[in-house]
């Protein structure tokens, strides 16, 4: 009879705990982001590396994503300007956005605190992982 009721008050016990762990993170995504690296999960070709490094330099010094607490959002590169709608899942593991035109795309979030944003995106067939960091 004990064993039962331990058991009984355990288990919301360790239930509430384990929800507990899977706090809400949008409220740390709202803000502007700056591009620090990006990374592929594929090899690059060796003839291929000095372009990507010069695109990626340039996404560096010229996009920026900002996340807007009403569920909008923005991406700027240079004087191009993308806006849409985003929400975060129920475990805070990924971002659902789509565009003013209707495009939908899911991203995995790797790494969210309040300085720092990695999340994985799909080009093309590869996965390619953006660093971010809060913008100045």
């Amino acid at each position: 009879m004990l064993r039962h009721l331990a058991l009984g008050f355990c288990l919301p016990v360790l239930l509430l705990i384990s929800l507990t762990g899977c706090e809400d993170k949008a409220s740390m995504l709202v803000k502007s982001w700056k591009l620090v690296d990006l990374k592929y999960t594929t090899e690059i070709p060796k003839g291929m590396q000095p372009t990507i490094d010069r695109s990626v330099n340039d996404l560096k010094d010229n996009f920026t994503l900002t996340y807007n607490a009403d569920g909008t959002y923005n991406t700027k590169m240079k004087d191009q300007v993308l806006e849409g709608k985003w929400k975060m899942n129920w475990n805070s593991s990924k971002i659902s956005c789509e565009t003013d035109r209707g495009e939908t795309k899911e991203y995995t979030i790797v790494n969210l605190t309040d300085d720092k944003f990695e999340f994985e995106a799909m080009e093309g067939k590869d996965k390619v992982i953006f660093v971010m960091e809060a913008a100045k």
